[in-house]
């Protein structure tokens, strides 16, 4: 009986072995470890990308630009980005392509300190445009140049009728070091995506000045927030891996859809330990109004998009064009 059952154990061993040894190995890039990329975190969790025969590993660059650059030079399969990475990549003639969208509204959002939002005589549901007049003379924190943080950041002085002069826009890192810069008082506010900007406010320190999640700024939403990219060359040659990546992003995006806040973070709390439960569920929440559950991209999400990147070189038609469905 003992060898029995000894004889099972081993059997299983060598077997999760070898299940493990067929697995293809995927990299798939990220600016930052948030809840941008949650339908990543949780697909990985929840052994979807395992049932495609996928291994998967995310890697965060503290800052949207070099998870790009990484994909570009051949060094992961896969990066997840906004549109307005895949603008830089249009503009430097990279072929890439966009094979499914998970989010089609910014989750970035703005938070300032509870002491200069009493002081602006202003209320946090105030029209956008007079909370925006606050950030004039202030110091406001994003991740890296040219990160969307960045162009968030930027848009947001134009609506309010302010330029960059007008604020002081400073190079943070990612989220751990623009959440102690606020907390410390170097900086007055800062912008990043879900549930970093609501920390802030969770701990008593902050308000919540620009909340996407909820719509907060009609001029860009719908957006082209976060979707799954790869070379055009990848995807010739490796149309199957795509297919599974995306069936596994699928499956994740409808379970956040459909289960309770708290069955989704059961299954992601381990990526975000340093997330307390409450900051978890809100977070949730936030990314679960963004959720795109068809997948596709349209042609006013990249004219939304381009609105807040700024940049004429290149048209929404072109932005637009870097989707396709083929793979879904």
């Amino acid at each position: 009986m003992l060898r029995t059952v000894i004889a099972a154990l081993v059997m299983a061993v060598v077997s999760v072995g070898a299940h493990a040894q067929d697995l293809k190995k995927i990299k798939v890039t990220q600016a930052v470890a948030s809840f941008a990329f949650l339908p990543i975190d949780y697909a990985k969790a929840a052994g979807y990308f395992e049932d495609e025969g996928l291994d998967v590993q995310q890697i965060a660059t503290r800052g949207g630009g070099p998870d790009l650059t990484a994909l570009i030079s051949g060094d992961v399969e896969f990066n997840a980005a906004a549109g307005t990475y895949q603008i830089s990549a249009i503009i430097r003639g990279r072929q890439l392509v966009n094979v499914y969208n998970f989010y089609n509204r910014n989750l970035i959002g703005l938070v300032i300190s509870k002491d200069v939002a009493a002081k602006s005589g202003i209320a946090a549901d105030a029209p956008l445009k007079d909370r925006l007049q606050v950030l004039k003379g202030l110091k406001i924190g994003m991740t890296r140049p040219g990160s969307l943080t960045d162009k968030q950041v930027r848009h947001l002085l134009r609506v309010g009728g302010l330029t960059p002069d007008d604020t002081e826009i400073v190079a943070i890192g990612g989220p751990p070091s623009l959440l102690s810069a606020f907390e410390r008082g170097q900086i007055d506010g800062y912008a990043i995506s879900v549930p970093h900007y609501l920390i802030a406010a969770q701990r008593g320190k902050g308000v919540v000045w620009v909340d996407n999640s909820k719509g907060d700024d009609p001029s860009i939403d719908p957006f082209m927030m976060e979707s799954v990219l790869t070379t055009k060359k990848f995807a010739e040659q490796n149309p199957d891996v795509v297919r599974a990546m995306v069936r596994a992003l699928k499956r994740a995006v409808d379970d956040i859809a459909t289960k309770s806040s708290e069955e989704v973070s059961e299954v992601v709390q381990k990526a975000f330990g340093r997330v307390d439960p409450a900051t978890m569920l809100i977070g949730i929440d936030a990314a679960r109004n963004a959720l795109n559950r068809q997948g596709g991209v349209s042609l006013q999400m990249a004219v939304n998009t381009m609105l807040l990147d700024g940049r004429a070189e290149v048209s929404p038609e072109q932005l637009f064009g870097t989707f396709t469905a083929e793979f879904q």
